[in-house]
């Protein structure tokens, strides 16, 4: 009997062996299940891991989860909601049958760096007065939002102070590893239900490198769409190592940098950037009303759309708004192209090139509001051609910003070409003892205040290879939002930029927070859309 009872006793853990087995392989491993997935992964927030995704009944529950079973050719669907994920896909498509990440209804699927509400929940907030706050924490605090709304991250609570008590403040905060301070100029004291925190992030790196992503790509043909990516950790889009990626239709909000591919293992090629929309809102407001001075705002963060340095580069129709540069590429080889995007409200450069930029070509683009229109930081190699282009500077008071076509800074520039391009605003260039070496800025209609003032290779601007005006302030105000004001810019032969269409067809300006001011900059007379 006692044998009996000891041989159903080892038959019983025998079979719990076998089903923990199971479990693990469902749920840890990649059993061959393609088939039953008719090339489809479901992830919805109400799913479970341990499903395999083959339907939105049997979803997983996370995009990690589908990114470690999804394979070539199979797309993974992400359902409405939010997925607060740090997702490494290693695993990628093939020629003719990439791998699909996108959104089973587009702009609803969102995936956000931010901590859960039990963070904020568990603070315990004192007063410092003078409309500041102070908790502890566990972590160094680097991204902090208020009532939705991004705060400024100030270097130090003396700063912060500062910063506070000037008039038209807005939320700032600064942290230790221990301690958060926030100001509320308007009154508190901070409530849980109103603050968002971003999850830990690594040390900065001025350099530009990123250890962390919301998206790690490490594998090759792969295409990313119609996905929210908020409040991104570091980068929304780490490329790693991989080549023929496609990233469309896609809103990044709150990114230090959109799509990034520095550092890398090696550097991407083919890689498309087409139609996304990219903001750090209210990053434009802060400077606009005079609240942050532009070093204060330099510091904040980069808020590019791209930092991209790879090969058969095309960045194209893209909307990027109030951010601190548009679009930062300098590619090392192929066929490259920068084409119809709009770029508004940059504290800094709406495009800046700082490396090789081997053939690459920045056409029929429209720049609304920038603080520097082109930052050749260097250029080492070219050629660098921009064309056709429309730029635009907005007058400021002269502590908040300026309006410059070319800054150059940092070393010589080679084989630079700006041709039949239409520029207003303060003056035509800005540099420090760099110069331009194998140049042609030709063909060009040039409104400014102050001229080649700033820029010691003024020869190169001249009358005879453009079209040159210089106006008044009030002039320049006036013109920049309305150009029939000025009729000597129609003798110039100035015309307004015929762009296609911009951002996520699904994105609208009218119901997004990070848009309010697009609608308007969209029927500047200085553009004409689709």
């Amino acid at each position: 009997m006692k044998a009996l009872e000891g041989d159903g006793l080892q038959g019983l853990s025998r079979g719990i062996a076998l089903a923990v087995a199971v479990l693990v392989s469902v749920l840890y491993l990649r059993p061959p299940t393609d088939g039953l997935r008719r090339g489809v992964v479901h992830v919805a927030p109400d799913g479970f891991d341990g499903w395999l995704g083959q339907s939105r009944r049997h979803a997983l529950r996370t995009i990690q989860r589908a990114a470690d079973l999804a394979g070539p050719g199979e797309t993974i669907l992400v359902w409405p909601g939010v997925y607060a994920e740090d997702i490494h896909l290693r695993r990628g498509g093939r020629p003719g049958q990439p791998l699909v990440m996108r959104a089973a209804v587009p702009g609803q699927a969102v995936i956000t760096g931010a901590a859960g509400a039990e963070v904020p929940g568990a603070w315990r907030w004192r007063s410092l007065g003078g409309g500041l706050y102070a908790t502890a924490v566990a972590w160094r605090v680097d991204g902090l939002r208020v009532d939705g709304v991004m705060a400024y991250r100030s270097p130090s609570t003396d700063h912060l102070r500062q910063i506070c008590a000037r008039a038209g403040a807005w939320p700032a905060f600064s942290s230790s590893r221990s301690r958060l301070v926030l100001c509320l100029p308007r009154g508190g004291p901070p409530r849980a239900e109103r603050l968002q925190v971003r999850r830990p992030m690594p040390l900065r790196r001025r350099s530009g490198g990123h250890q962390m992503a919301s998206l790690w790509i490490e594998a090759p043909w792969v295409e990313v769409r119609d996905l929210r990516f908020d409040f991104a950790v570091m980068a929304a889009i780490q490329l790693w190592h991989t080549h023929h990626v496609r990233v469309e239709g896609n809103s990044f909000e709150g990114a230090d940098v959109a799509v990034n591919d520095s550092p890398s293992v090696a550097l991407p090629g083919q890689v498309v950037v087409e139609r996304n929309f990219s903001s750090c809102y209210p990053l434009a407001e802060w400077s606009r009303r005079g609240w942050l001075s532009w070093r204060e705002l330099y510091f904040y963060s980069n808020c590019s759309l791209t930092w991209l340095q790879g090969a058969d580069l095309e960045v194209v129709g893209n909307l990027i708004n109030q951010v601190g540069d548009g679009i930062k590429i300098s590619p090392v080889g192929g066929q490259n192209i920068v084409r119809g995007n709009l770029i508004t409200e940059t504290t800094d450069d709406a495009f800046e090139f700082d490396g090789p930029a081997r053939q690459l070509k920045v056409l029929g683009n429209g720049v609304l509001d920038p603080l520097v229109v082109l930052g050749v930081s260097p250029v080492t190699d070219g050629p660098l051609v921009v064309e056709n282009n429309v730029f635009v500077a907005f007058p400021h008071p002269p502590e908040v910003g300026y309006g410059v076509l070319l800054k150059l800074m940092g070393g010589d520039s080679r084989d630079v070409s700006v041709v039949d391009n239409t520029y207003l605003g303060e003056q035509i260039g800005w540099q420090d003892d760099s110069r331009l070496i194998r140049a042609r800025i030709r063909g060009n209609r040039l409104a400014t205040v102050r001229g080649v003032a700033g820029m010691d290779q003024g020869s190169l601007v001249d009358g005879q290879a453009n079209r040159l005006l210089t106006v008044t302030r009030p002039q320049w105000a006036a013109a920049s939002r309305d150009p029939g004001s000025l009729p000597a810019l129609a003798s110039m032969g100035v015309r307004p930029l015929r762009l296609g269409p911009v951002g996520p067809a699904w994105w609208h300006a009218e119901v997004e927070a990070a848009g309010r001011s697009v609608p308007a900059l969209l029927r500047s007379p200085w553009i004409k859309g689709p």
